[in-house]
């Protein structure tokens, strides 16, 4: 994007190209809040200074963060320190014609996925039931649901997601379309959304193991299933292989059929370790 070459470029003039390399996939814009996150032995005032910079040259930029922790909890947030502009981290973020309001320090977003949150709405079909266990804010039931006739069960058991989600709904005038449910995936799909389901998303790599069995429950005896991991890898081909290999043996021991329809890998996550999804049509 324009903003993140700007970006690098400035890091580049201000404090040379080691500094540059190492800061600019550290930025994030999250609708006109700037997010740095800390590299490792950087100083807070020198990412201080390179924020005043950014508020000088981006008009649309008004408040700058910096994250000084990994993502953590069972709420999925960082830890922040407000570094330069306005005190606030609440914005409106929008995203392939939606808008949504959210609170960087109380809930888990990032633009990275935004290609994915089109994808998913691209194979969606009209009149379908989907079921979206993570849903944080709800990017991914939101824009599906602005671009087509579905009805979606956006669960997340943060309570500060759900806030977000119910006013990003509001916002969207998708009320009846999108539901919010605020709980564990796990409990509200047994006591209320078993086999309804004609599409699952699991968009929390971290417990798509420990959660499969209930989106299973959760779907009809045919239907879709949207699994994203963390997979290994020298490369983004055998991180690929390595997550089909890994995750279809798993499947497989849950249903009869495990179809895989589309993989890809999204983003790297560190030393040969990627985000990579994997779209299932399974029989059960």
């Amino acid at each position: 994007m324009v903003h993140g070459v700007f970006l690098r470029e400035l890091a580049r003039k201000l404090f040379g190209e080691d500094f540059s390399r190492r800061i600019w996939r550290r930025m994030e814009i999250v609708g006109d809040i700037l997010v740095l996150r800390k590299p490792f032995n950087v100083e807070l005032e020198k990412l201080r200074l390179l924020a005043t910079y950014v508020l000088n040259y981006l008009s649309y930029v008004k408040s700058v963060w910096c994250s000084i922790s990994e993502i953590k909890g069972k709420h999925r947030v960082r830890d922040y320190v407000f570094l330069c502009g306005e005190y606030r981290s609440e914005t409106i973020y929008v995203e392939h014609g939606a808008r949504f309001l959210v609170d960087i320090t109380r809930v888990y977003i990032s633009p990275a996925l935004n290609y994915e949150h089109r994808r998913i709405a691209e194979k969606v079909y009209d009149n379908e039931t989907i079921i979206n266990m993570f849903a944080g804010i709800g990017l991914f039931s939101i824009v599906s649901a602005l671009k087509k006739k579905i009805t979606v069960y956006s669960i997340d058991v943060n309570p500060y997601a759900y806030y977000y989600m119910v006013k990003s709904i509001g916002l969207n005038k998708l009320k009846g379309e999108v539901i919010p449910i605020l709980g564990d995936a796990k409990d509200v799909i047994e006591k209320e959304l078993s086999k309804i389901a004609d599409r699952v998303l699991m968009p929390l790599p971290e417990l798509v193991y420990d959660y499969l069995k209930y989106a299973l429950y959760a779907l009809k005896p045919k239907g879709f299933l949207h699994v994203y991991l963390f997979a290994k890898g020298r490369n983004r081909e055998e991180a690929k292989i390595n997550a089909i290999s890994d995750y279809t043996q798993f499947l497989k021991k849950y249903v009869k059929k495990a179809h895989v329809k589309e993989v890809r890998v999204i983003r790297s996550v560190g030393t040969k370790k990627y985000q990579v999804v994997i779209d299932y049509y399974v029989e059960k």
